[in-house]
């Protein structure tokens, strides 16, 4: 399971790139734009075709889903203590951000998919050091994704460390115009560990 989270800033053309990396597999993307209000994520999912919305997960702006069929909702660690269980409920998917391997226990299990950073020196952060380029502990029946530094060169170790994919960030927005030859070359390195598993 790899999954895309959109860059803070606006890329040009973004829209589009979205699609396309839809189209070439990613699992789900994760709209997560810090500055952005609501409007802000409703006018970018009207340019996106209906088709994909069931794949895109927005960050900490559950009121989205009144007007697109969106795949999940992601909160901050700041709106996962303010928002109750029936909003998340809403949801297929609701997932939200660690920093330590001891959250995995005590995260709630509305939570499904927890994303775990940094798990190697952050690729669009400078100084933001890996802590987690190691095997997981127990991971109670959750599903955990590497964040932090993932690339083509060091997502075939997830697997022996119990991850169940990754969330990519800086390896694709860093040279937005070649995000799916990026995209692509990642998820092949993933899907060929599977095979030599």
């Amino acid at each position: 399971m790899i999954w895309v989270i959109t860059s803070p800033e606006r890329i040009h053309e973004e829209e589009q790139i979205v699609a396309d990396l839809l189209q070439a597999g990613a699992s789900h993307l994760l709209l997560r734009k810090p500055s952005w209000q609501t409007a802000d994520y409703l006018s970018f999912l009207e340019k996106i075709a209906p088709e994909w919305h069931p794949r895109i997960i927005v960050r900490d702006h559950a009121g989205v889903s009144s007007r697109f069929a969106v795949g999940g909702l992601h909160l901050s660690e700041k709106k996962r203590c303010s928002t109750d269980t029936r909003t998340l409920q809403r949801f297929p998917l609701c997932s939200t951000g660690i920093h330590d391997t001891a959250a995995i226990a005590t995260m709630p299990s509305t939570f499904n998919v927890l994303l775990l950073s940094p798990v190697f020196n952050s690729i669009s952060k400078t100084g933001y050091h890996g802590r987690f380029a190691q095997p997981l502990p127990n991971k109670q029946g959750k599903r955990i994704l590497a964040l932090g530094g993932v690339d083509a060169s060091n997502i075939h170790q997830l697997k022996a460390w119990h991850f169940d994919g990754a969330a990519l960030l800086g390896a694709i927005w860093q040279q937005p115009e070649k995000a799916v030859t990026l995209y692509q070359r990642i998820q092949q390195r993933w899907n060929s560990n599977d095979q030599s598993s």
